[in-house]
């Protein structure tokens, strides 16, 4: 169920990235387009906090639901703003895209703490790796199809798609998320997060996303430079994209047998060859990098998602909607600062060089989870979730 959730989202999400800097009410203006994806990441960030408090005190269910209200509000904004110029249509658009913020936001707290909430630990990894694998899958065909649906149906096909696809999202859960037993209480923040390994867990969310975000402002130019061109380029990205879909339920799965640390740990190993192989004077290691990087960045990401769950449960009762709502903020901010740090090391320095140094952080990263004290064989290991009938949730 979570799965089909985040992949409407972000089929919704990777849609509109193509169109846009060509709507009438953006005219080309690259600060105005600049303004419009700002927006996405500040309401989401805004509203996740409330989100996390909402399903701790009530279940996921009802902010799952919401956030398929704002899926909607933000479909119906965007389809009536495609041919409004002026002020009106960007107005229309910010409203829309701070409505999918907000949609995303429940979504992905909801949905990750309804999979901690009804999987056992050891099956945990694999659901969470479906879900992020449908993440990719929505990123991957959004830009995909919108394109030509655009230039086969009108500039409101690819709006009446996701309809059509919000549609079964919206009876899948209403049938599938049933209620969970909740004990009404919010536990604040900083009460959880003084838990084990609070830190590293923010540090390992935020490096996850960093690396699928850092490529974007950078690689384009660097494989243009190389004489790829712009189809070659997008065949790369979407092959990154791919492999990271394949990576994640891959990994969640391998994490339920070795462990998440471990498995996370040969995620940022991973990392760090791709980042090393990207941005050399070779085409072929270049585009082999970028693979390698968006593999490795799920396989971090996917047993981290596991590890969050068992940080929620360091309190009582577990806090799965505050701990994902921080996995949600430091996901969120990898994938805000890294295309800035990224420009910046660029023009500083040079391509090459700012992707050595990515490598070298995700080097670091690896080696000081690879020489932490693991904990004992079943520390890790919570008591039983409270599960409400419902096994189709990831």
């Amino acid at each position: 169920m979570t799965a089909i959730a985040l992949g409407v989202d972000m089929f919704l999400y990777g849609s509109i990235v193509p169109l846009l800097p060509r709507l009438p009410a953006v005219d080309g203006s690259a600060m105005t387009a600049g303004v419009l994806f700002a927006v996405y990441a500040v309401a989401l960030l805004g509203a996740t906090p409330f989100i996390g408090a909402w399903v701790d005190r009530h279940g996921p269910r009802a902010p799952m639901l919401a956030g398929l209200v704002g899926l909607a509000a933000a479909t119906a904004l965007f389809a009536g703003a495609i041919n409004t110029t002026g002020a009106a249509g960007l107005s229309a658009l910010l409203i829309a895209r701070a409505a999918q913020g907000i949609a995303a936001s429940a979504s992905w707290t909801s949905g990750l703490a309804l999979i901690a909430a009804t999987h056992a630990p050891d099956r945990r990894g694999r659901s969470m790796g479906l879900a992020l694998s449908a993440v990719g899958v929505g990123v991957l065909l959004g830009p995909a199809l919108s394109g030509p649906l655009v230039d086969a149906f009108g500039p409101r096909a690819p709006f009446l798609l996701v309809a059509v696809l919000a549609a079964g999202d919206a009876l899948a859960r209403i049938l599938l998320v049933k209620p969970v037993v909740t004990t009404d209480v919010r536990l604040p923040y900083r009460t959880v997060l003084r838990g084990p390994g609070a830190g590293m867990l923010i540090a390992l969310t935020a490096m996850g996303a960093a690396a699928i975000a850092l490529p974007e402002p950078i690689l384009p130019l660097h494989l243009d430079q190389l004489g790829l061109g712009r189809a070659g380029i997008g065949l790369a990205f979407a092959a990154a994209a791919l492999g990271g879909s394949t990576a994640a339920p891959l990994a969640g799965a391998l994490a339920d047998r070795v462990g998440a640390p471990r498995m996370a740990a040969c995620g940022a190993l991973v990392t760090a060859v791709g980042f090393l192989l990207t941005g050399r004077d070779s085409t072929v290691l270049s585009v082999v990098g970028l693979v390698v990087v968006g593999f490795g960045a799920q396989v971090v990401l996917a047993p981290t998602l596991v590890l969050v769950a068992v940080f929620a449960e360091h309190t009582r009762p577990a806090a799965y909607g505050a701990a994902y709502a921080l996995y949600n903020v430091a996901y969120t901010g990898g994938l805000a600062l890294a295309p800035l740090a990224a420009g910046a090391m660029t023009s500083a320095m040079s391509v090459a060089a700012a992707t050595l140094l990515a490598g070298g952080a995700a080097a670091v990263l690896a080696l000081v989870l690879a020489t932490r004290r693991q904990p004992a064989k079943g520390s890790t290991r919570s008591p039983q979730p409270t599960r409400p009938g419902c096994s189709t949730d990831a």
